[in-house]
């Protein structure tokens, strides 16, 4: 549990952990898509990936624009 805790206290460690569940949201949706009846669970997912998309998008400008101030 130590390591995890170093391990997200670190920016790299978020982005990673981030990019990882965006990169298994857009997996599972994937593999969800051609089942019948797992729509909500497809739409849920694709949400999900969205807004860590755009979490990291704005986490990476609010560094840039930080160190370029």
């Amino acid at each position: 549990m130590d390591a995890f805790i170093r391990f997200t206290n670190q920016t790299q460690g978020r982005d990673r952990l981030f990019r990882a569940t965006q990169y298994t949201c857009m997996l599972l949706r994937y593999l969800l898509e051609p089942k019948a009846g797992k729509e909500k669970v497809v739409m849920k997912l694709k949400k999900l990936e969205s807004s860590v998309s755009t979490g990291r998008k704005y986490k990476i400008d609010l560094c840039l624009n930080v160190f370029w101030e």
